[in-house]
């Protein structure tokens, strides 16, 4: 390329669990990244950090956020857009994550995990630290073996039922501990993703447990609009009421 020529490097195919030295299914995006810097003047990259396809599914990828960072600074990347669910709030951890991403664009060598307690405290107050036991929960779930994509399904087997019912647990002590309303709502907000999981896995079930209308009633509340990249959330209520039996 030319030296006023800018290349924008994309890592869309790439599994987000495991950073891109550490995965076998990378090593095709690794090589591109490597063979761009050894030719590019400029390089930028274009890289992901939600699931497309479900907004609200969880997307436990903060264990990659730092070494991914490190891995464009080492081959020579001069600007990063770490695009996220850019048409609503409300998305799975979208503060933590956006907090998280803005402390190592400026400083990748930062200690992440105080970054994540410091959020976790400030954020969440006495709730916190139960959101920081779900999202290690969460992150626990991750192997050698487990990938994840930015446009997974939501019947991926890697969130089990046990999972569910310990987060539902932790979620419990959150809410019961809430500083106060503000701090409640936010906890609600970091719950939805569970509730999200339990209307897709099981309506029936989530519409006698009181999960549906809480459902709709935080993303009502909250302004959230979007489910997906491409389409609002009318049509996920549409489809749920059809299962439920329920008229329009």
């Amino acid at each position: 390329p030319r030296k006023n020529v800018v290349i924008r490097l994309c890592s869309i195919e790439c599994c987000f669990a495991h950073p891109f030295d550490d995965c076998p299914l990378n090593q095709s995006f690794l090589k591109d990244l490597r063979d761009w810097a050894s030719i590019a003047p400029h390089l930028y990259i274009w890289d992901y950090v939600v699931n497309f396809r479900h907004y609200l599914l969880p997307h436990p990828n903060f264990n990659v956020l730092q070494p991914n960072l490190k891995a464009f600074r080492e081959n020579k990347a001069i600007g990063v857009m770490e695009q996220a669910a850019y048409q609503n709030r409300g998305t799975e951890f979208a503060e933590l994550r956006a907090y998280v991403i803005s402390k190592l664009l400026w400083n990748p060598d930062c200690d992440l995990e105080a970054v994540i307690d410091d959020f976790m405290y400030g954020y969440f107050g006495r709730s916190g630290q139960y959101i920081r036991q779900y999202f290690d929960l969460l992150h626990r779930l991750i192997t050698p073996e487990t990938h994840l994509f930015i446009f997974d399904h939501v019947d991926k087997p890697l969130f089990s039922e046990d999972f569910i019912q310990e987060a539902d647990r932790i979620f419990d002590a959150a809410e019961r501990v809430a500083d106060d309303e503000s701090i409640r709502r936010r906890v609600e907000v970091a719950r939805l993703p569970i509730m999200y999981l339990k209307l897709n896995r099981d309506v029936f079930k989530a519409y006698d447990d009181g999960t549906y209308e809480r459902f709709k009633e935080i993303t009502e509340r909250e302004n959230i609009t979007r489910h997906t990249e491409w389409t609002d959330i009318s049509p996920l209520f549409k489809e749920l009421k059809k299962k439920l039996g329920i008229e329009e």
